[in-house]
């Protein structure tokens, strides 16, 4: 009979051990709940996890060493700031900008590029950061109805949303 894990208590080891899993979807969840959980112990097995196969593993890997705020990840993550896929670049500003190295401007830069993917990335990234510089910028996409597929929201409802949580009256956005 298998005991229940307590909310409180998460399998951080379990976790970890899925970050080697053949599915790209489960690495990259898994990548980001480890930055959720705040288990140091997640710390070197994200490191490995810049390196994987998939972008979108990295991210979220990023993603969760931003999250986790050890500055050992600093120098994995700065060569990210190079790397030619341009969602993959505003996570790991995301994450150096969390662990005290400043590259908002990485993430503003990411709010007009071409891709809904990478807009969208950079408006989450702004808005896990809490930084109130990002309020002008997200204002700036209240018009933005690029979205990544039909079924989702605009990039100017996550911005709206972002703002929300800046503590932003977004009843005074201008009219869509």
């Amino acid at each position: 009979m298998n005991t229940p894990i307590p909310p409180d208590n998460p399998d951080v080891e379990g976790a970890i051990r899925l970050l080697r899993n053949p599915d790209v979807q489960i690495r990259q969840f898994v990548a980001y709940l480890l930055g959720q959980s705040g288990d140091q112990r997640a710390v070197e097995p994200l490191i490995d996890a810049l390196q994987d196969e998939d972008s979108g593993v990295r991210g979220a890997a990023a993603n969760a060493l931003g999250t986790l705020g050890d500055v050992r990840a600093v120098p994995y993550l700065l060569p990210l700031l190079q790397h030619p896929n341009p969602q993959l670049v505003v996570w790991a500003a995301f994450a150096l900008t969390c662990l005290g190295h400043d590259h908002f401007d990485v993430l503003a830069q990411a709010l007009s590029a071409d891709s809904v993917e990478v807009r969208r990335s950079a408006v989450l990234a702004l808005q896990q950061l809490g930084d109130q510089r990002a309020v002008p910028l997200l204002l700036a996409l209240s018009r933005d109805q690029g979205r990544r597929f039909e079924a989702d929201s605009t990039v100017a409802e996550a911005a709206a949303r972002a703002l929300l949580r800046l503590g932003y009256d977004v009843g005074r956005l201008p009219p869509g």
